[in-house]
């Protein structure tokens, strides 16, 4: 073949290719350039908030460290009050100084300037008129307390030494009155701050700058601030009012990248448009061929174009038109064989149940329709059902359900050919198949019949882990003789709860003796009585009630009607009884009501009624127990509030009393009144201790005597235990 056209595509969309690809990467590397360019933002404005913060605190600790030295130091307020300079009081203020300064390393100098007597006392005491810092307290005195820090200035401490660069504190003494009588001002080296500061970042890579409020370089020199840089953040602070800067070194790099990011984004989305160009263009010259096989298809073949899955251009036209046409013909196809499946087990279900009149013809055209031999042949229906069908479906899942139900059909009907006999089998519930199986001869039929269900019952046995029961009716040459014997099969089955699963039953063990009914409502009076009474003679009516039902042979229907009885009497004798055990029975009942949803045969529904039965007698048992412990209770609390003042009174004098184990009334005691019954002996004691302590002028030994205590050391002991306090005091407390 040809591949010319082929090499012409390929040529022609290569270099659209390698222009897309490389603005992309272009687009990439300057998206990462520029999500670097934020970070930097993000990176230089935290620096610079890290920096007002820092000087924020340093500076705000030093203030607050002040205004506490004036308003609560002695020192200070001893200073400020001289007439005259005392060398002890400028010793101690020297430590004050010297101790601002040790806490703070930034503070540059400390002095106090005394207006009474203009003395200046700092690193040196001086007169006011030779101190050089004097005209800056002079500026200083007219401002309120509310100025903070001073913008940046030169400090000079003799006139003979240079200047220092400092930021500083004036705070008026006395803090709250406008009439001062000295100042005490902080200064703050600039060199020091900006040691400080200098370690937060990398001066190679970024820069901080910080002005006062006249905008002067509180880090740098005034001509050092105009350097190249492009500052990325700028914040005040909410202190000092000052302003911080930060950005990065205007290296060459960065001015590139920076001035030129827009720059590189528009040449890259100039490629993609360029891109976008060439392959219209290209798509355009080569479409012709493409045409042309489109138009030829729409013109000849049957497929209309809205027929077929579009994906929105021709080649989708084409594959969809084929596609089409061949999902329509595989779900014809499909559709015809389930809905064929379906009008068989629909007919099948027609015919068994009489819901629509058939006649024998048209029941004949079905047969023939459906491939069934059964001409000249005698036919019996056959039900099949899962035993267990709950487990069963809880066990296996849907696809595995509906292999396993193939399997039985494929397992009936190979049993069955292989004798020479046709069937017609179909599922007609979830767990029942029902089968019509036509023999040849009518005299070999219980004969064949026997066979091919005991071969299909051992065969489930031998290769399943479920089991199967089977009921068969009688024989039938006719429609409505097939129908008697469906019936007749179904209705089979309904007596295998008493009969038993995984089996046949034959329509002969269904013949019940004659038995009164009323037989099984005095079993059930019996039963309802005798489970209210605390003996356990309601297991021998319940088993009884069991054994009637088994030897009558109920059917299901037959039994849920005896139990559907069975609750509506134990409800009328429960309605006779405390609301305690009414609640019993609700639970009871409940629990009941859940198991004969579930059994399969009667074992399983006996075993679960003893079980249920059981627990109600346990929790009944227990009521009644309780009824006669808590007036056993009472009476033995009774009884010690008479005989408190026995000294022989004991768990064990208690025991031998009343008959019991000492042990359970301590317990019963505890469960009914909250505390245990020495506790309450010893309180009961003490509060009639009291009682006599306050209304008679009986001696200590006398009452202790009267209330249980032959010992007065073991009355003083458990009498302050409960008081608190001795007898003695304790009468002295009340007056007495």
């Amino acid at each position: 073949m040809n591949r010319n056209w082929f090499r012409k595509l390929l040529l022609s969309y290569l270099p659209v290719f390698f222009v897309v690809i490389t603005a992309l990467f272009v687009i990439f590397f300057q998206t990462l350039s520029e999500q670097n360019r934020k970070e930097a933002i993000k990176a230089n404005e935290y620096l610079a908030q890290q920096v007002i913060r820092y000087t924020d605190n340093e500076l705000r600790k030093i203030d607050y460290r002040v205004v506490r030295e004036i308003l609560a130091d002695p020192v200070v307020s001893r200073f400020f009050s001289l007439n005259d300079i005392d060398v002890y009081e400028n010793i101690q203020a020297g430590k004050i100084m010297e101790d601002l300064k040790f806490n703070y390393p930034i503070v540059h100098s400390v002095y106090f300037v005394r207006l009474k007597d203009h003395y200046v006392f700092g690193d040196g005491s001086v007169w006011r008129e030779d101190f050089p810092d004097m005209p800056f307290i002079e500026q200083m005195k007219g401002k309120k307390d509310t100025v903070k820090w001073t913008g940046k200035r030169v400090y000079q401490l003799y006139p003979s030494l240079k200047g220092e660069e400092v930021i500083s504190l004036v705070r008026g003494y006395p803090y709250f009155t406008s009439a001062k009588k000295g100042y005490f001002v902080v200064n703050v080296s600039l060199s020091k701050l900006k040691e400080s500061v200098a370690q937060m970042y990398n001066p190679d890579i970024s820069f901080v700058r910080m002005y006062d409020n006249r905008h002067r370089s509180l880090l740098d020199k005034d001509d050092e601030t105009s350097g190249e840089g492009k500052v990325f953040s700028e914040f005040v602070s909410p202190y000092t009012g000052w302003l911080v800067e930060s950005g990065l070194i205007d290296t060459g790099f960065l001015r590139i990248a920076l001035n030129f990011y827009s720059v590189w984004l528009g040449l890259a989305i100039a490629a993609v448009l360029l891109g976008v160009f060439w392959v219209v263009h290209v798509t355009k010259r080569n479409y012709q061929p493409i045409g042309q096989i489109v138009s030829l298809i729409q013109t000849s073949s049957l497929v209309q174009p809205n027929d077929g899955k579009s994906d929105g251009n021709e080649f989708g036209f084409i594959r969809g038109a084929l596609e089409h046409l061949m999902e329509e013909t595989k779900k014809i196809r499909q559709e015809n064989v389930e809905n064929s499946i379906l009008q068989k087990k629909h007919r099948f279900l027609e015919a068994m149940e009489g819901t629509v009149p058939i006649t024998e013809a048209e029941w004949s055209s079905d047969l023939r329709k459906y491939n069934v031999d059964a001409a000249g042949k005698i036919a019996y229906v056959q039900v099949l059902e899962i035993d267990g069908y709950r487990a069963f479906s809880q066990t296996y899942d849907q696809q595995d359900q509906s292999l396993f139900k193939f399997l039985l059909s494929s397992i009936l009907q190979e049993m069955t050919q292989q004798r020479e006999a046709s069937i017609w089998a179909e599922w007609t519930t979830d767990r029942q198949m029902a089968a019509i199986i036509w023999v040849p001869e009518k005299e070999k039929l219980d004969e064949m019949r026997d066979a091919i269900t005991a071969l299909v019952i051992q065969w489930v046995k031998q290769n399943l882990s479920f089991t199967i029961t089977l009921g068969h009716g009688g024989a039938a040459a006719t429609l409505e003789e097939l129908r008697r014997s469906y019936e007749t099969a179904c209705s089979l089955l309904s007596y295998k709860a008493v009969l038993g699963t995984g089996r046949v039953i034959h329509p002969e063990e269904i013949a019940r003796p004659q038995t009164r009914n009323h037989e099984y409502f005095h079993t059930i009076y019996s039963f309802s009585n005798a489970l209210r009474l605390p003996d356990q003679d309601w297991n021998k009516q319940l088993a009884e009630l069991f054994k009637q039902i088994r030897d009558s042979i109920f059917s299901r229907k037959e039994i849920e009607s005896l139990l559907s009885f069975l609750h509506q009497h134990l409800d009328r004798v429960f309605l006779e009884l405390s609301r305690e055990y009414r609640n019993v029975w609700k639970e009871t009942e409940t629990e009941l009501l859940e198991a004969e949803k579930h059994w399969e045969t009667i074992e399983e529904l006996q075993s679960s009624c003893i079980r249920i039965f059981e627990a109600a007698s346990g929790k009944m048992q227990s009521l009644r127990d309780s009824h006669r412990n808590r007036i056993i209770i009472g009476e033995i609390r009774s009884f010690i509030e008479e005989h408190y003042a026995n000294p022989e009174l004991s768990l064990d004098y208690l025991s031998d009393k009343f008959l019991m184990n000492a042990k359970n009334i301590s317990k019963m005691f505890k469960e009914e009144f909250g505390e245990n019954f020495v506790d309450f002996l010893i309180g009961l004691r003490i509060q009639n201790a009291k009682k006599r302590l306050m209304e008679t002028e009986k001696s200590l030994q006398e009452i202790s005597v009267e209330v249980g205590y032959y010992n007065y050391n073991s009355f003083n002991r458990a009498f302050k235990n409960i008081a608190g306090v001795s007898p003695s005091d304790y009468r002295k407390q009340t007056g007495h």
